[in-house]
C-alpha cells in the first residue's frame, strides 16, 4: 500500500510542477495539455482503441446477461 501512495504522491508533485510552470492557469494548462496531446498522437490513438475496447466488451457482457 506504501508503494501505491508513493506512486500517487508523486504524479501529484509532477502536476503541481506542470500547473506551477503554468501559472496555475486553466486555460493555459488546457493548452498545455493539447500541445502535448500533438507531441504524442500515437498515445492518445493507443488510449482512444483501448477505450473502444473496454466500451466493447462491456457492450457484449450486457448482451451476453440478456
Amino acid at each position: 500500500m506504501t508503494k501505491n501512495n508513493e506512486a500517487i504522491n508523486q504524479i501529484r508533485k509532477i502536476r503541481h510542477i506542470i500547473s506551477l510552470e503554468n501559472g496555475h492557469n486553466p486555460q493555459k494548462l488546457v493548452n498545455y495539455y493539447i500541445e502535448l496531446q500533438k507531441q504524442y498522437p500515437n498515445l492518445i490513438q493507443y488510449k482512444e482503441q483501448q477505450t473502444k475496447i473496454l466500451e466493447s466488451s462491456a457492450q457484449q457482457g450486457l448482451e451476453a446477461e440478456a
